[in-house]
């Protein structure tokens, strides 16, 4: 993989899949697009790239671990579940909501609910995976899953 050309063809099957991915979770564009192309980089600058069996999931991967790690950055001194452990439940929205709308709710959300639903909802992650990723043990991740659905909720309720 040292062509022009292959790292051209590696950009244009993978970039957007990585940014979005990253922009779910940090819920910053210039942070996805430093993330996405950070995990590009590490992937190019491995020594034994040809042997990377799934190059898709490795650079996800990656990039999730990369996200998590911006986050982390960002918020070592935050609690990871004090900012809403007293509010009551919210029931959820029988109305359905465009795309742009969830989106914008989405970034309203807390780093760690926003990280949780994506990794979940979006990535196709289940809880023992997500446990890996993020070393939070897998009961306190669907109480967060579940808050963060319930905030989601009434997000979109009051917009």
């Amino acid at each position: 993989m040292n062509s022009t050309t292959d790292i051209k063809k590696l950009y244009a099957t993978h970039s957007q899949h990585l940014y979005f991915t990253s922009l779910r979770i940090v819920g910053n564009s210039f942070e996805a697009e430093e993330i996405m192309h950070d995990t590009l980089l590490k992937y190019l600058s491995q020594a034994a790239v040809e042997t990377i069996e799934k190059p898709a999931s490795w650079l996800k991967s990656v990039c999730v671990r990369k996200s998590l790690d911006k986050l982390r950055e960002k918020h070592r001194t935050k609690a990871f579940l004090e900012e809403y452990k007293d509010e009551p439940p919210a029931t959820p929205p029988p109305l359905q909501y465009s795309v742009e709308e969830i989106k914008k709710a989405l970034l309203l959300l807390p780093d760690n609910y926003r990280t949780i639903l994506s990794l979940h909802l979006f990535e196709g992650y289940d809880y023992q995976e997500i446990e890996q990723i993020t070393g939070t043990k897998e009961a306190t991740l669907r109480s967060i899953y579940k808050r963060a659905k319930e905030k989601l909720a009434a997000t979109l309720q009051n917009r």
